[in-house]
């Protein structure tokens, strides 16, 4: 087994995913990502990229391997301390997953108040992330009433209200305007 150092936020080791009895779409992908890093995953389509993030934002388990998350072993960790270590982490869905019945202020603030964040102190904080993405106008617009544009803004303000640890994003900037 690979050495961890100190300090890394992911360690993937000898990992391999497979969907249901077909080959493996991963097979043995070892990496250490570090806290303050930018990284970049590049490839053709059908590469296992979107494979490769689902294990990252924990939607998946992989078939083999060890993968460590801010020193916890995502692996074996029990299924109720789960959603714990996915509040450290800020997704930008590349099909965006806003929640179509709520506003883009709601969109938003949805993160916190699963971290149990109390209603008076929401406004604030999500104002001010949604002024930062240029929506602060439209922060009652259902996601219908924005363009593509607008919604993958929501979806970044959605994924970095909590102040992640660690931000995954799929394609985040594909349908944003210059």
């Amino acid at each position: 087994m690979t050495k961890t150092t100190d300090g890394e936020i992911v360690h993937f080791d000898n990992v391999g995913l497979r969907y249901g009895t077909d080959r493996e779409v991963l097979s043995d992908v070892s990496f250490t990502l570090f806290p303050g890093s930018f990284y970049f995953l590049t490839g053709a389509s059908g590469a296992g990229k979107t494979s490769l993030l689902k294990l990252l934002y924990l939607a998946q388990r992989p078939s083999r391997g060890m993968i460590r998350m801010f020193g916890t072993d995502a692996i074996t960790l029990p299924r109720e301390r789960l959603p714990a270590l996915r509040r450290r982490l800020g997704v930008v869905f590349q099909d965006f997953r806003l929640v179509q019945h709520l506003s883009a202020f709601d969109n938003v603030a949805l993160p916190l108040r699963v971290a149990g964040v109390a209603e008076k102190d929401l406004t604030k904080p999500v104002a001010n992330m949604l002024e930062w993405v240029k929506l602060g106008e439209r922060m009652h617009a259902l996601p219908a009433q924005l363009s593509g544009g607008e919604q993958q803004r929501v979806a970044i303000a959605r994924a970095v209200i909590g102040r992640p640890e660690m931000l995954i994003a799929d394609e985040p900037t594909g349908n944003v305007d210059p």
